[in-house]
């Protein structure tokens, strides 16, 4: 019985022991990982995913996303980097950039470069918060693969230039958000625009998932979408726009539902390499990136060319606007329908 007891008490402190030691390494990593204090399912700091840019072994961009390509280095089965496309729109970027803000959750934009030139403030407070921003080209053609190689080219000069434009009045650290990230309208790639970028140290940056919120569906379908399609793709680079009301209002419940699946937001920058020799704020192309090609049209031709593309700028502003108006008066009509069936049965 003696040697028995000894055992028994020799079983208790291992186990003792052990416990302890659980709960110290908990603490410890609690004590590393601050929460954040409005979202306790959250980091207080959004992990980082590096990304680099040297060209790919065939020569093209280095280039992530497994929709078209490699699935990401560094993202897990339950990582989601959350990137936000086609903005800053007035009446939905401040929205969403107060819903991240709520979470701790830093994010990647690829901006419509008309829009960073017609509202620079948006651009310059979505860098101030901390997000890294990614160019989605000038006037956002439906597929550069229907432009000539000049004007696809032009068009994603441009939408460097100008988000380049809206940082240039911001701090060092604003600048310092740019990041060499493209992402191509439609995910529609060339090889030869692959090239192109590969030569300028450009990373293209595709997508694992989407959530369809650039349809005319309601924030419930948006984030039951987005939940399907991440368990599907097991996570990943998820696509999100700031162009619509309903994505905003989709924002704060998707976020939390995925918190509370086990998934765990991350955030792409570029790598350190990425940035050798960069000045904050410096182009990312360089001062004769934009040199024309061959086919470069002519100068009236050019100049018509540019007035469409802002013709075509406006009319997706109008429409973006449009379609905010549209799902405001939709909820207040369906109140009012609530309210008069309501009345009816009373």
């Amino acid at each position: 019985m003696g040697a028995r007891g000894a055992t028994g008490d020799v079983l208790r402190s291992a186990i003792i022991l052990a416990v302890a030691a659980i709960v110290a390494l908990a603490a410890g990593r609690a004590a590393a990982e601050p929460t954040c204090p409005t979202d306790p399912l959250a980091p207080l700091h959004t992990p980082k995913v590096q990304l680099e840019v040297q060209p790919r072994t065939d020569g093209g961009a280095a280039s992530y996303g497994g929709m078209q390509y490699r699935r990401t280095p560094g993202l897990g089965p339950k990582d989601i980097a959350l990137t936000i496309d086609d903005g800053p729109n007035p009446q939905v970027t401040p929205r969403v950039l107060k819903i991240l803000d709520k979470h701790c959750l830093k994010v990647t934009y690829f901006l419509v470069g008309w829009y960073a030139h017609a509202y620079p403030e948006l651009v310059r407070q979505e860098a101030d918060a901390g997000h890294f921003i990614g160019t989605h080209t000038f006037s956002h053609p439906d597929n550069l693969r229907r432009l000539s190689v000049a004007a696809a080219q032009s068009e994603i000069v441009r939408g460097f230039d100008a988000a380049e434009g809206a940082l240039a009045g911001g701090t060092p650290a604003e600048k310092a958000q740019l990041a060499p990230f493209f992402r191509f309208p439609g995910l529609n790639d060339t090889k030869e625009l692959s090239q192109w970028l590969a030569q300028r140290r450009v990373a293209v940056v595709g997508a694992d998932f989407g959530a369809n919120d650039w349809m005319n569906i309601t924030p419930a379908g948006i984030e039951h979408r987005a939940l399907v399609e991440a368990a599907e793709a097991h996570g990943g680079i998820l696509i999100l726009h700031d162009s619509h009301m309903h994505t905003a209002d989709a924002l704060d419940d998707l976020i939390t539902s995925f918190e509370q699946d086990g998934y765990h937001f991350v955030q792409l920058v570029p790598a350190e390499s990425a940035l050798a020799g960069r000045q904050p704020g410096a182009p990312i192309f360089g001062a004769t990136a934009s040199a024309a090609p061959r086919d470069t049209p002519s100068a009236p031709a050019a100049k018509g060319a540019e007035l469409m593309a802002q013709v075509l700028a406006h009319l997706k502003i109008w429409a973006a606007n449009l379609a905010v108006f549209g799902d405001w008066l939709g909820a207040q009509l369906g109140r009012l329908w609530a309210q008069g069936l309501a009345h009816l049965r009373h």
